[in-house]
């Protein structure tokens, strides 16, 4: 069985890949995937949501093949494949387990190797992707002077003081992703705090809870990663490239939000992504006060101050990561969770943040992604790791 991912894959269709997952899973077939070597529209959240598949694809013990549409590709080709940030952690998950092949199933691994290691040599450097993007990945089944990053983690110990982590990705944050954007790059000068905050915190949590199973087991393959993108486009292109997504809609149709002379709107698209147990699985392992609470009610534990209870590195911050998150974006910003069976989102623009207390669940808001309500939620594909992805806006209306 073959599942083809198309290049014009989007959020909504990346569901439907789940549900041919599921058909295949249920007659125990074996299931290669055709993946693309471009993709139309570089949609909000698709990179991410693409590792997410090729993550929860993998934990199936008959996953096969990972397929390039592609056939005997040269040199030029290689280098035009690596303009697309997913190959990286695409092929850097399935590099030991499955393999990665051109269309024909011919073995490309000793074609991409070269490629691969530059890529990850140029991210120890903490250099900018191609285009104003910053991608940091790290790929925890490799030996770790090929698969985890200095910027975030040291000796085994993630990198606990926020101006060590601002030290290392400031310079490329301020001049490359922001890079020929005058009036950007004052901006961040204004949110660098928040913006490494924020960082800090998700990957933090990925370091302390997406290592290892809800046992304790390490994944034979796992990933943790960052993608920050620098996004300008039209209020019109992007309500119609998410026209089926009203969330994303509703948002952008905000008067928050400023446009330049172009009519475009700036704005920092941040998700980090892994390949673990997942939010639901692991607060269930380490809560057993909380096995039988439902998968939304746990999320929300999740990002409400002092709910987590994974080794904390900072002792008196501990539990406040997603907490302070909302905190950051009160106001201004947009969140999407994508774990386990749940889609959840908060605008909090329309939502502002609100101090909840820890047993309090129903004081947080959180929006399903399909129904669009907060109090109604949808039971979808069920996925490995987690996905979070912030909408930061650039430029807004002081005035509002």
């Amino acid at each position: 069985m073959i599942i083809k991912i198309h290049k014009n894959i989007n959020l909504t269709r990346v569901e439907n890949l789940y549900k041919q997952l599921e058909i295949g899973i249920s007659i125990k077939a074996k299931i290669d995937i055709l993946f693309p070597i471009e993709l139309t529209v570089n949609y909000l959240g698709i990179t991410p949501a693409l590792i997410q598949f090729i993550s929860t694809w993998i934990r199936y013990n008959k996953s096969g093949k990972l397929m390039l549409d592609l056939v005997k590709p040269d040199s030029e080709k290689i280098i035009n494949l690596y303009k697309n940030e997913f190959i990286f952690p695409i092929a850097g998950l399935v590099w030991n387990h499955n393999g990665i092949f051109d269309r024909e199933g011919n073995n490309l691994r000793n074609l991409l190797s070269e490629s691969q290691n530059k890529v990850f040599a140029k991210m120890k450097r903490v250099e900018a992707y191609r285009g104003e993007k910053l991608l940091l990945t790290n790929l925890d089944h490799l030996p770790k002077e090929n698969g985890i990053l200095p910027c975030f983690e040291k000796n085994g110990l993630f990198v606990s003081n926020e101006s060590d982590l601002m030290e290392s990705l400031k310079d490329t944050l301020e001049n490359e992703v922001f890079r020929n954007y005058f009036e950007s790059r004052l901006e961040f000068k204004k949110i660098e705090i928040e913006l490494i905050g924020i960082i800090h915190e998700l990957m933090k949590n990925t370091f302390e809870w997406a290592r290892d199973d809800q046992n304790g087991v390490p994944f034979e393959t796992n990933i943790r990663g960052l993608l920050v993108k620098h996004n300008k486009k039209t209020r019109s292109a992007l309500i119609k490239e998410n026209k089926d997504i009203k969330a994303i809609i509703e948002y952008f149709n905000s008067s928050l939000f400023k446009e330049n002379n172009l009519q475009q709107i700036r704005f920092l698209e941040i998700s980090v992504f892994d390949s673990g147990a997942g939010f639901v699985n692991k607060f269930r392992s380490s809560n057993k006060n909380y096995e039988n609470s439902n998968d939304v009610d746990i999320i929300k534990r999740c990002l409400i101050k002092h709910n987590t209870i994974a080794k904390s590195l900072d002792k008196d911050e501990k539990g406040l990561g997603l907490d302070r998150i909302l905190k950051i974006l009160n106001g201004k910003g947009f969140l999407r969770i994508r774990t386990g069976t749940k889609s959840l989102y908060r605008n909090l623009i329309n939502d502002q943040y609100k101090n909840v207390e820890s047993n309090s669940t129903e004081q947080m808001i959180l929006f399903d992604w399909i129904l669009n309500d907060n109090n109604k939620y949808s039971d979808i594909s069920n996925v490995s790791g987690s996905v979070i992805t912030i909408i930061y806006p650039l430029s807004i209306n002081q005035s509002l």
